[in-house]
């Protein structure tokens, strides 16, 4: 079994995905693939991203702990990497050999999955235990909530976006109070580049760090009424004036980039500020380990996005968390759902956080936290009275493509902020006869 799924996986990676999940569809049941595993456990297939140390080793050894108590239950784990990850779980799961268990972004990603009934509904699973929903932060556990009220996932990590800064950079650059406004970030930018130093660490070589500042500007310059309906494929326009505002806006940090920003990884980004050759950085709080393992005597704070007075509002955190939703195929849906129940709660949580300084859901998890900046980063996620999702994960994905490529265009100067919204506008409008065939096809 296990060597089984593990071929499935390298097949997909090599590209020959159609004939091998029509060969898995068709030469077994569900039935057999999933209950014998020789040993008459019952076997739950698990599939995350995080495949990096100490991540991968944290997951496998609570698993392991799990299987020690659980001995009727044998958990297979697979792993990939950020981008193959994307691609392998869009086929894995409408396939036979969906894992029961998977990570899944909130969102369009996790939602084109719901529309095809290829989730399962944990809604009853939280109305037979009160007490376990009310354990959990309430403004992640509406990320993955659908606006109908089903609950398809449950965080395994907490996430937002909030800059940092260096803060001897900022003392030599005679920068005493941080920026509050647009105008105020601006002139602290121009004050850091006259000094010698680069400005805002950027890199944007895999198109998607472009978009998230994006979507933080769009939350400030485009009404919150607006931005549902068109954060909702179905009901998408993006004509708003607001949306060519935020990349106005975008391009007044340009100059302020890390040169050669469009060929810059965004791993090298984050180590010139790391460094001490940035002097700011906008992050995800989950990369506060990655900077404290470049740079352990790194003196640096944060702070909020600049307010821009316009429709949006300034008070919404943008982030998302990210977690693990259970497959409507799995043959074990309650022995999923207790597994998760303990992996993401509490009690792991604690560890967690203080293991490999992540925090999960759970309003506990801060008791696992010792460094200052991520308590600092746990008090901002769960305090914030509303959050956004990443706005990639909210687009539908003709539309997410071609932002992308207007977005890098706008970086190198090929296009305005106009010219770049047209283009995307028109690929929002060829989406609706997609998502109309997807949805006739169900």
């Amino acid at each position: 079994m296990k060597k089984r799924w593990r071929k499935l996986i390298s097949v997909l990676v090599s590209g020959t995905m159609i004939l091998t999940l029509a060969a898995c569809g068709g030469g077994e049941s569900s039935e057999n693939t999933q209950a014998d595993n020789g040993e008459g456990k019952k076997v739950i297939k698990f599939f995350h991203r995080f495949p990096d140390e100490p991540y991968n080793t944290f997951i496998e050894e609570k698993i392991a702990e799990y299987e020690e108590n659980h001995p009727d239950i044998d958990i297979e784990i697979m792993s990939a990497q950020n981008d193959p990850y994307k691609e392998k779980i869009k086929v894995l799961v409408g396939s036979e050999d969906c894992p029961d268990i998977f990570f899944s972004w909130p969102g369009e990603f996790s939602e084109r999955f719901i529309r095809e009934d290829l989730v399962l509904d944990m809604t009853p699973y939280f109305e037979e235990d009160p007490e376990w929903k009310d354990s959990l932060l309430e403004s992640q556990m509406a990320q993955y909530t659908t606006s109908d009220g089903m609950i398809y996932g449950i965080p395994f990590r907490l996430d937002a976006k909030i800059w940092f800064y260096n803060k001897d950079i900022f003392e030599e650059c005679g920068i005493s109070e941080l920026p509050t406004t647009w105008e105020e970030f601006l002139d602290v930018c121009e004050t850091i580049k006259s000094k010698g130093y680069i400005p805002i660490a950027y890199g944007n070589v895999d198109k998607w760090p472009a978009s998230l500042l994006i979507g933080a500007l769009n939350l400030m310059t485009v009404s919150d009424e607006v931005r549902d309906q068109d954060y909702t494929p179905q009901t998408a326009e993006f004509t708003d004036p607001g949306y060519v505002e935020a990349m106005e806006y975008y391009q007044e940090l340009i100059p302020y980039f890390t040169e050669g920003a469009q060929g810059t990884t965004w791993d090298i980004a984050r180590n010139g500020f790391s460094q001490g050759k940035a002097a700011m950085f906008y992050p995800e709080v989950v990369e506060i380990p990655y900077i404290l393992a470049e740079n352990p005597d790194i003196n640096m704070g944060m702070f909020s996005f600049p307010v821009i007075e316009g429709e949006g509002d300034p008070s919404i955190l943008p982030g998302s968390p990210e977690g693990f939703l259970v497959s409507s195929k799995t043959e074990y849906p309650d022995e999923c759902m207790e597994f998760l129940k303990w992996f993401l709660g509490p009690e792991v949580g604690a560890e967690m956080a203080k293991e490999v300084n992540w925090f999960n859901a759970s309003k506990e998890a801060v008791n696992g936290i010792e460094d200052p900046m991520l308590k600092d980063a746990y008090n901002v996620i769960a305090q914030a009275e509303s959050m956004s999702p990443w706005f990639d994960n909210v687009l539908y994905s003709t539309v997410k493509e071609e932002y992308y490529t207007q977005l890098s265009d706008l970086t190198n100067g090929d296009v305005t902020p106009q010219e770049a919204m047209e283009k995307i506008q028109e690929v929002v409008k060829e989406s609706k006869s997609l998502i109309g065939e997807e949805e006739s096809s169900e």
